[in-house]
């Protein structure tokens, strides 16, 4: 059992090779409606999702603001069975980053962050390295710090560890402990769940507490918007009780084991701790895909959220990712899919595997959220689809 949120999330951090493959498409004209274009979008739905062994799945594409295509397949839950609907609720892992981040540079543009000021500003000195590390290394991942899932006082609390207690919030205090100082801030990129998490930190101290900084991102998000035809919205960093019967399971394959149900595993009765909210910055969010799509549709191609300029430099790589040709602006993934340049982020924890992006050029998002980590089951799906929307509407 992996101990470490980083060996989870290793399989996705490099998206383009994978992608890439996706197959030629060419540039869109109109798309065909109705019947015939949801016809060839769900079957590459139910081809994608047996290839990654039928997974939990919900799968939304939006262009212009509108809603082109929705689909579901597979079962929320194994034992005992329930199906995914347009109402299940998946953990967005690493997906939450791009959410967070936009957030982050909501504020710098209210003038309550700089970019550029180190966070001692902030925080004080209970971070290490908090009088070099800058809002933007963090954005970045270019801060420096080693993982802190691999420290020995935080190891043990997460999954697979002596003392993990699936039922027991987790404080910022608890993760504080395992911080060790940056190497060489701001010299390379190195992807990074620690800078994230002390993104929510600093967010949080400056918001006035945990309770104001969720009020406030609750209030940032909604300003996304529903999309045409339909508000299907769903989109939190709240961990209510009320939310386990519409939440499904996250199921993770090791050689050893088998298929495992992650919320059960190891003895939990309701949503582990460790799968969303705060203090988590780097798995902050769950919801639906279409929550997630509407986001990013605002963000990348309505620009609804932020100012042009902010989003051209989050979607800018930095010359350090471009050197370690893994392109990222600021928790903006830069990847190729059927021959076209998306933009978004993936994500993948406690048995979740998302994958949303944005194709600016024709106004298009594409949104996969999954249950099942370890068959690359959101990667597989994305790909066929973008292929087949791609084939659809040229």
């Amino acid at each position: 059992m992996p101990a470490t949120r980083t060996r989870a999330l290793l399989a996705l951090v490099s998206l383009t090779g994978l992608l890439a493959a996706a197959g030629p498409a060419t540039a869109a004209t109109s798309a065909p409606s109705g019947a015939g274009l949801s016809d060839v979008l769900d079957t590459a739905l139910a081809e994608g999702a047996a290839k990654a062994g039928d997974p939990g799945v919900q799968a939304v594409i939006l262009r212009d603001g509108r809603l082109v295509w929705s689909g579901r397949s597979g079962k929320a839950v194994d034992d005992p069975p329930a199906p995914v609907t347009d109402d299940t609720m998946f953990g967005f892992a690493s997906f939450s980053k791009l959410l967070l981040a936009a957030y982050a540079l909501s504020q710098v543009e209210a003038g309550r962050l700089a970019m550029d000021t180190p966070i001692r500003a902030y925080v004080g000195n209970d971070v290490p390295g908090s009088g070099v590390v800058t809002l933007r290394m963090l954005l970045t991942h270019t801060g420096g710090y080693p993982d802190v899932y691999e420290s020995p006082e935080l190891a043990p609390l997460m999954p697979g560890g002596d003392r993990y207690r699936p039922g027991v919030p987790y404080t910022w205090r608890m993760i504080a402990r395992g911080l060790r100082a940056p190497v060489n801030p701001g010299r390379k990129y190195s992807y990074s769940n620690t800078g994230f998490l002390i993104l929510a930190h600093v967010l949080s101290v400056r918001a006035g507490g945990d309770r104001k900084l969720t009020a406030a991102v609750n209030a940032f998000t909604a300003r996304a918007g529903s999309v045409v035809p339909e508000d299907g919205r769903v989109l939190t960093m709240e961990r209510k009780r009320s939310d386990y019967a519409r939440f499904a399971h996250g199921y993770e394959d090791f050689p050893d084991l088998g298929k495992v149900d992650m919320f059960t595993h190891h003895g939990d009765t309701g949503i582990p701790a460790d799968m969303f909210g705060l203090p988590w910055g780097d798995g902050l969010f769950a919801g639906t895909a279409l929550g997630g799509a509407q986001f990013i549709d605002a963000l990348y191609a309505g620009e609804r959220l932020l100012r042009p300029a902010t989003v051209r430099a989050m979607i800018k790589p930095t010359p350090q990712s471009v050197s370690a040709k893994e392109p990222y602006g600021m928790a903006t993934e830069i990847f190729e899919a059927g021959d076209r340049s998306w933009l978004g982020h993936s994500g993948a924890y406690g048995g979740f595997n998302t994958l949303g992006g944005t194709d600016r050029a024709r106004g298009v998002t594409l949104m996969v959220v999954t249950n099942r980590l370890g068959t690359r089951a959101a990667d597989t799906i994305f790909k066929g689809l973008v292929k087949a929307y791609g084939s659809a509407t040229s």
